[in-house]
């Protein structure tokens, strides 16, 4: 048994009643076993005042009959849904905890090998979990961190949402203008959005003089200087285009709706990381972080949401767990995947960010510069480039953590401690 189980088991009085709950859009179904396992009662309830009532009232009229010490209640972090009853719980004193979806899943397939289903025996499967030990120790965020968040999560949905506009434009205008791509690498450049406006066919291009062209692109540009040269080179190009000559109308208001969805988003997203880095400004660890010289703004903020209140974690190597960027073996029998593989078992907006952090940290910090080259060409177990860089992350973490732990600035000798 691992120190975490062990430590996770010693927490639990004797006797406690496990309550495992499917969440659901309409109703919950809860299953309550003791300590061996039986299972004891099952109910349901919905996602209301009522609802939560009956629930607690349930919990406190089996607790009292079997006289046990406590009920512990367990989860998935279904979508919003159990943000919900988690803050009900939190308001009146009662113990949660989250179950990963994933170990559900395999736990009930082991128990059940039809690969039967339903919400009874998922909320039984919960109970079980909680009762051996396996589930998180994750709770909600309040005050700050719970807006920084929720600010990150909604910058991170507006980036996921102009890549896929972006490929939508690209898919159109492959059809339009395929060699338009040789000139412009990326089409939501200002030059690019004023041609595609209502050129974005190679089919009118070609009718038009390049004078004519040129002018009616002007005509559309917003910004202090139109690339005439590019132009010109797209102009040459239309005239040899294998693009559609038939529906051109049709593309072309798609690609104007697809530039008019991007413009919105940029906006948008503009926005959101303002009010973003505005609440991360507003919070104690900033200037900790922030000290880094070559972390950006950004960067930081979102490592600081994804991680959370920093008071909830007992040591650094919580926060490389949590972005799942550990060394985890890949070995079965001769095979070998890899010496040093991550995990990746973790939050991966928190692992993206830190990734390209220390790419940046790497070219401008001398003291993360070195450490990487140390990394690349130590005598013993010398690291490949990717491999160097992950270390580099945990390396990353673990000064925030001593940052904020220790309420002070970074120093470049940190980087050779620990």
């Amino acid at each position: 048994m691992s120190r975490t189980l062990a430590k996770k088991l010693a927490q639990v009085k004797p006797g406690t009643l496990f309550v495992g709950v499917d969440l659901g859009l309409d109703r919950n179904v809860a299953v309550m076993v003791n300590e061996g396992g039986q299972r004891l009662v099952k109910f349901a309830f919905p996602h209301t005042q009522d609802g939560y009532a009956y629930f607690r009232r349930q919990l406190e009229k089996l607790r009292a009959q079997h006289q046990a010490p406590a009920t512990l209640v367990g989860m998935e972090p279904s979508n919003y849904l159990w943000k919900l009853l988690a803050a009900e719980l939190e308001k009146h004193e009662l113990p949660y905890r989250l179950v990963n979806p994933f170990t559900v899943k395999k736990h009930r397939e082991g128990d059940q090998l039809d690969r039967s289903k339903d919400d009874v025996r998922d909320a039984f499967t919960i109970a079980d979990l909680l009762r051996t030990g396996k589930y998180t120790e994750t709770q909600l965020l309040h005050g700050g961190y719970a807006e920084l968040r929720q600010y990150a999560t909604l910058c991170g949905r507006l980036d996921c949402e102009m890549t896929r506009h972006k490929n939508r434009l690209h898919s159109v205008v492959g059809q339009l203008f395929p060699e338009l791509k040789r000139v412009f690498k990326d089409l939501t450049g200002r030059t690019a959005v004023a041609m595609l406006q209502n050129h974005a066919a190679a089919a009118v291009v070609r009718d038009l003089s390049v004078e004519d062209f040129i002018a009616a692109v002007r005509h559309d540009y917003v910004g202090p200087r139109l690339c005439v040269s590019k132009l010109r080179q797209a102009h040459r190009l239309a005239a040899i285009s294998v693009g559609l000559q038939d529906g051109v109308q049709s593309l072309q208001l798609m690609v104007q709706q697809q530039l008019q969805a991007l413009a919105l988003l940029e906006r948008q997203s503009t926005e959101a990381q303002k009010a973003m880095i505005d609440c991360f400004l507003a919070l104690p660890e900033s200037r900790y972080l922030l000290s880094i010289h070559g972390l950006g703004l950004v960067s930081a903020a979102v490592i600081l949401a994804e991680i959370g209140d920093p008071s909830q974690y007992h040591n650094g190597r919580q926060w490389i767990k949590l972005a799942g960027s550990q060394p985890a073996p890949n070995v079965s029998g001769r095979r070998t995947r890899s010496r040093t593989p991550m995990s990746r078992k973790g939050r991966s907006r928190l692992r993206t960010t830190l990734f390209f952090a220390v790419m940046r940290l790497v070219q401008i910090d001398d003291s993360f510069a070195r450490e990487y080259l140390r990394f690349r060409q130590r005598q013993e177990n010398p690291l490949t480039k990717m491999q160097a860089l992950g270390a580099l992350m945990n390396k990353l973490l673990r000064i925030l953590w001593a940052l904020v732990r220790q309420q002070t600035l970074y120093n470049p000798a940190f980087m050779h401690t620990g």
